[in-house]
């Protein structure tokens, strides 16, 4: 079975159970055990996100690691405008392509969460 129908048939689970699935497969991907020691990324204490942390920073190294790709920055400029060591974006960096999986696994259940909320995800913006 696909990552896609796997998805698909989790969809069609209620709240709480699809909650208790995605925890569980949130908990194997954290039970691999960690072949590197972060000097800036840190786990944060979260019902369901696993991901990594900047240290110091209320701030997902996801998000740090998307604004580079979506704003095409190099990782000096991902320093400067984070005010960041360039150490800690190249970390960032190496994390964030190593756990890929993990965090689309949390980004498909944020946004599950969202849409569930009646938020709106399509961008209004007027061209």
């Amino acid at each position: 079975m696909s990552l896609q129908e796997l998805k698909e048939q989790a969809y069609k689970l209620s709240v709480s159970d699809r909650l208790l699935l995605v925890g569980a497969i949130i908990q194997s991907l954290q039970n691999i055990p960690e072949t590197e020691n972060w000097q800036y990324l840190v786990t944060r204490p979260h019902p369901w996100r696993k991901q990594l942390y900047i240290k110091g920073h209320k701030l997902l190294a996801s998000t740090v690691w998307q604004d580079m790709i979506t704003n095409h920055m190099s990782p000096e400029e991902a320093a400067e405008n984070w005010d960041l060591p360039l150490s800690a974006i190249y970390e960032v960096i190496r994390y964030c392509e190593s756990h890929q999986e993990l965090l689309k696994l949390e980004a498909d259940e944020e946004r599950y969460r969202l849409q569930a909320k009646g938020v709106s995800l399509e961008s209004t913006n007027a061209a």
